[in-house]
């Protein structure tokens, strides 16, 4: 009687085991780095794929500052060449409108030469001109013209006091970088502003060369 007593403990006993067993989860082998590294890397870079037309989107990484990436208002050079950089731009686009936010001040202003059917000259900010130059370019396609419009300088002459400094930007206005001839030439009058910790555009305003308003020697190319 006690040996099947016994017998019966152990059968207990091992199916108590065998259940425990059955239940465990099984041990995952070694991580091999390799591929976890490249999991997160695929992750990653499905974190800021572009999101599929239709489908809900992932949130967007917010983005650096334009002057982290690219110092614009580290000298008076670099603000100069980024105030023409922005407003240059190829047939299918549009000024770099951002950039040149972070350019001007934020009532910076912007004064185009007055049109013959305007009675007064047209005070525009950033956003202005971008609803200006919409409106042109529209009208010029629709009209099969050429849009695209890079401009450069090709003369200064600069005057600084303290945080203050007034330019006079020759330009040249083209098609295309390699355009031998200009299509527009003038001088660009701006403002600049330091505030301690870079440069910005106060205002700008210009007026182009023609017949009976040539460009002085002084501010033409050396």
């Amino acid at each position: 009687m006690r040996r099947r007593v016994f017998l019966a403990l152990v059968c207990l006993c091992l199916c108590a085991s065998g259940t425990a067993t059955a239940q465990s989860v099984t041990p995952r082998g070694p991580i091999n780095p390799v591929g976890a590294g490249i999991q997160a890397g695929v992750a990653l870079a499905e974190t800021f794929a572009p999101t599929p037309k239709g489908r809900d989107p992932r949130p967007t990484p917010t983005p650096r500052p334009v002057d982290v990436v690219r110092p614009d208002g580290s000298s008076v050079d670099a603000i100069i060449a980024a105030l023409y950089e922005c407003v240059s731009h190829g047939p299918e686009y549009e000024p770099d409108w951002t950039r040149m936010r972070n350019v001007f001040i934020p009532v910076g202003m912007i004064v185009p030469p007055r049109r013959p059917t305007e009675e007064a000259f047209t005070v525009l900010d950033v956003d202005g001109l971008r609803e200006r130059v919409q409106k042109a370019l529209a009208a010029a396609k629709q009209k099969g013209e050429p849009t695209a419009f890079f401009e450069k300088e090709v003369a200064r002459r600069l005057d600084c006091f303290g945080n203050v400094c007034q330019a006079f930007s020759t330009y040249e206005s083209r098609r295309a970088p390699l355009d031998q001839k200009p299509f527009d030439t003038g001088v660009n009058s701006i403002q600049l502003l330091n505030d301690g910790q870079r440069w910005w555009v106060a205002s700008i305003v210009w007026d182009s060369e023609r017949r009976g308003n040539p460009i002085p020697p002084e501010y033409r190319a050396k």
